[in-house]
């Protein structure tokens, strides 16, 4: 039998003394506690699922099968076609599983109460949490780094994705070419593994590559690369990694506790 979650649990999670969640779950307004502590409490409250009340009971068992996905607005043509392309390939997969997908829109910024979970694609950290204050029901971060051990992220094991490209090139010096991304944090990463990138913007990026050694992750950029350059072409999103986001999914819907809530694929 499982280990029955305890208040000690909740406050452990959370950052925040055992009282703290005591003020919160009994809904305490005498005592001055941030907004921020508190949507902290109730994340960790609804993922551990903690709260016996009826409302977190119905977010365990009032299963519809019908998940979101919220990605950032779209800084060019090219990055409104590969968010389709995403969409489509996910929404196909899904369907597969039993599953529906809804759109949110970019500008969307309230609480999402159709859906059981809501996948954020490609979207900044600072967006992605503002997506968690307004929502209790679980989030999965898709191709971007938020830094927070309450929410799954799966996103692509880049270091294997550099060994294999070295090996599709023999050792010969390559550039990765990917869209634009509001992730810094993958920025970031990114640019401390691989020693020649570049983030494309718009059409015009693409006129200065040719006869070049690429990699290529975005099924977009490879329809338009890959008849003037040598490209290693390996998608960032494939069945097996969608795969592992859906079992994430399940994961967080059943409040399943797990060490590793970053998953590399």
């Amino acid at each position: 039998m499982d280990r029955k979650v305890t208040i000690k649990d909740v406050a452990r999670e959370a950052g925040v003394s055992v009282a703290t969640v005591s003020y919160v779950v009994n809904h305490r307004t005498d005592l001055r506690i941030s907004d921020a502590t508190r949507k902290k409490v109730l994340q960790v409250i609804n993922l551990l699922n903690y709260t016996p009340n009826q409302a977190a009971k119905a977010l365990a068992t009032n299963r519809k099968n019908l998940l979101a996905i919220f990605s950032s607005p779209a800084c060019s043509t090219l990055k409104k076609a590969e968010q389709l392309n995403t969409i489509q390939f996910l929404s196909q997969f899904l369907r597969k599983k039993n599953f529906s997908l809804i759109y949110l829109g970019h500008d969307y910024n309230e609480k999402c109460e159709q859906a059981d979970a809501i996948i954020c694609y490609d979207v900044s950290s600072a967006c992605f949490h503002q997506l968690g204050d307004n929502n209790f029901i679980p989030l999965i971060a898709l191709d971007c780094m938020v830094d927070d051990p309450l929410f799954f992220q799966i996103n692509t094991d880049y270091k294997l994705l550099s060994e294999k490209t070295q090996s599709f090139f023999h050792g010969d010096s390559y550039r990765y070419v990917l869209l634009q991304t509001d992730n810094q944090e993958k920025i970031d990463f990114l640019q401390n593994i691989f020693p020649d990138i570049l983030f494309i913007n718009s059409f015009d990026d693409l006129h200065t590559l040719s006869g070049q050694n690429l990699l290529v992750t975005e099924p977009t950029l490879h329809s338009l690369l890959v008849n003037r350059n040598n490209v290693c072409f390996i998608p960032s999103l494939f069945e097996a990694k969608a795969e592992v986001m859906l079992q994430c999914i399940e994961n967080a819907l059943q409040r399943t506790l797990i060490d590793q809530h970053h998953i590399l694929v």
